[in-house]
């Protein structure tokens, strides 16, 4: 994937490791700064003509904190299904996108991570085998004011067949 031209998600401190040898250590799911490239390619909105990032820098690099924030939990939890045996989402290879639309005079935006559900070895090491399917853990937040407000609770919802987002959970 192209840095340049797509947002990417990349995990800080390496959670494989610290899933497996310190379960009680913090891990964060980090957002790269540039949520949005400005530099004529097109970025991850909708699709269309490349356009520049409606949402200011600053406010960017904020809303790329508080899903890390936000997101913790949930890696924490997958990478304990993982290591328990159980079936997993791998957030820690995430594909990430974030769509802002203007509503009510706010800046609304859907964030996404959308991952492949693993089924672990028995060894537990690896990734394990892939079971086929999709999984994407939905954010949703406003900007109000200086701040970002979350306007519904973090949710899964699985990838149909044809890549489509299904509400599940």
């Amino acid at each position: 994937m192209d840095a340049k031209a797509r947002t990417t998600l990349a995990v800080a401190g390496l959670i494989v490791a610290g899933a497996m040898f310190a379960p009680g250590r913090a891990r964060a799911i980090e957002v790269k700064k540039d949520l949005y490239t400005s530099s004529g390619s097109s970025g991850p909105s909708a699709p269309g003509p490349a356009r520049e990032n409606p949402i200011p820098k600053a406010m960017a690099q904020q809303l790329s904190d508080t899903i890390a924030s936000e997101s913790d939990s949930y890696v924490s939890d997958e990478s304990e299904k993982k290591a328990s045996g159980k079936t997993y989402v791998d957030l820690e290879h995430a594909k990430f996108l974030y769509v802002p639309t203007m509503k009510a005079g706010h800046w609304n935006v859907v964030a996404k991570l959308q991952a492949a559900e693993f089924t672990p070895n028995k060894s537990g090491e690896g990734r394990g085998r892939a079971t086929g399917k999709q999984k994407i853990l939905l954010f949703n937040y406003r900007l109000d004011g200086s701040k970002w407000t979350e306007v519904e609770p973090p949710k899964w919802e699985d990838v149909d067949v044809n890549g489509e987002a299904v509400a599940t959970h």
